[in-house]
């Protein structure tokens, strides 16, 4: 089984948010990593959970999803992230994390 590189995912994760917000992400570059490496630890432990049989894949989805819209009303709370903004953060995060968890675990993530 292959491993879960989690600096790649947040120098994924960092490129992307910088290419999605430009100079605004300058401001919120610390609270931005630190949600990244959260939302992917919670992310990838949800995916273990499933692989390991501990949940099912509607619990999966349902707790995948209440993590996406912590993660959104982080972001937003991020003086100069707008909505539209701060859902292609998590939809653009939440892919570099699937693609890894897919990778890694051979569990797809509902993205």
């Amino acid at each position: 089984m292959a491993t879960i590189n989690f600096k790649q995912i947040l120098d994924d994760s960092i490129v992307f948010a910088k290419a999605e917000l430009g100079g605004t992400y300058k401001k919120l570059k610390p609270f931005a990593e630190h949600e990244f490496t959260q939302f992917a630890e919670n992310a990838i432990f949800l995916a273990q959970l499933r692989q390991d049989g501990i949940i099912g894949k509607d619990e999966l989805e349902t707790r995948l999803t209440l993590q996406k819209l912590a993660f959104s009303n982080v972001l937003l709370t991020i003086q100069g992230i707008g909505l539209v903004s701060a859902q292609n953060l998590v939809n653009g995060i939440l892919g570099i994390v699937s693609k890894a968890v897919t990778s890694a675990l051979s569990i797809s993530l509902p993205v």
